[in-house]
């Protein structure tokens, strides 16, 4: 198992495993020109994949990133899909539209938002929760049955955040009373908490097909995700990540504010959860720098009962039973 943490290129993970890619069909949602997700798309398509599905709210995102994928390895299809996350019909719609796609060798879902407003989704839900965990349970459920035709060492990705050490579900108040009580910091953190619980209780029911499941804490680094961040905040954060200052969990537990790296660091630990051999037997692990960091988590997240709990609130609240 590889346990020390170290923050690696993704060029370097790609040397290794990229071979792993060649002839798959993958699928990353959030692809943008300024996003960990078109990163991640373009480092995957120096492997020769047979397609790369890229999904985003609007074509003009992707644009882009596909023109660069088109002019470096012509060989690779590449497809859109249109998909807003803050819509459960549209993404349902979604997966609909990949009815003629037999098989999905790797779904990783990237998107998300960060600290935006408070507001509701169409579906009457806070946005971070439905956009950053609900939207992605939902997709996933959907598209199982073409991951799991395309076998063992298929992956679902889940990217998450360091937010998760300082996050928890509030079970009894999901929408912060109607946004009375929002705080947009609590309100990642109580999605990135969700999107890890997910992964732990997925990874355990799919661990006897041999579907690779993880998620992942890519690191710090300035992408359109930072859109709803101040000036400020961002540059107090930067300041605290090189002075080496400590911050508590919810355990009470130290650790120190990430460093800032560029995005080819970030989406090496998720190419690393994609198809890195050697943490395979440690389905539904939490990744950090290119390792298993299970040890990073606090008692809430690695509460099963919670995990449980999680699920069935997720079934009532995207209206889709989801049964392993």
């Amino acid at each position: 198992m590889t346990t020390t943490k170290q923050i690696l290129r993704s060029e370097v993970i790609m040397e290794k495993y990229g071979k792993r890619l060649a002839g798959k069909t993958i699928l990353i949602t959030g692809v943008s020109d300024e996003s960990l997700a078109g990163e991640l798309a373009l480092q995957v398509s120096t492997a020769n994949p047979k397609l790369l599905i890229l999904s985003a709210r609007a074509e003009s995102k992707v644009s882009g990133i596909r023109a660069k994928i088109q002019a470096s390895a012509p060989e690779v299809q590449v497809r859109f899909l249109k998909m807003d996350l803050s819509d459960f019909a549209d993404v349902r719609k979604a997966a609909g539209d990949l009815a003629d796609v037999s098989q999905i060798d790797h779904l990783v879902c990237v998107a998300g938002v960060m600290m935006p407003p408070y507001c509701k989704t169409k579906d009457g839900i806070e946005s971070q929760l439905a956009v950053n965990y609900l939207a992605n349970f939902l997709l996933v459920k959907l598209l199982l049955p073409k991951v799991r035709a395309a076998g063992p060492e298929s992956s679902v990705i889940i990217v998450a955040s360091g937010a998760v050490r300082l996050g928890k579900m509030s079970f009894e108040d999901y929408n912060f009373s109607n946004g009375e009580s929002y705080d947009p910091m609590v309100a990642y953190g109580q999605s990135n908490a969700a999107r890890v619980m997910f992964v732990k209780r997925l990874g355990e029911k799919l661990k006897s097909e041999k579907i690779r499941v993880f998620s992942i804490d890519p690191g710090a680094m300035q992408t359109g995700l930072l859109r709803h961040i101040s000036s400020e905040f961002l540059e107090k954060f930067i300041e605290l990540s090189k002075t080496g200052q400590l911050m508590k969990d919810l355990d009470g537990k130290e650790f120190s504010y990430p460093p800032i790296t560029g995005t080819s660091e970030g989406a090496a630990t998720v190419i690393t959860g994609m198809v890195d051999p050697t943490i395979a037997e440690y389905n539904g692990s939490y990744l950090y720098q290119n390792a298993v960091a299970d040890q990073d988590l606090h008692t809430h997240v690695n509460d099963q009962d919670n995990w449980i709990r999680l699920w069935e609130l997720s079934e009532d609240l995207t209206g889709e039973k989801f049964s392993l």
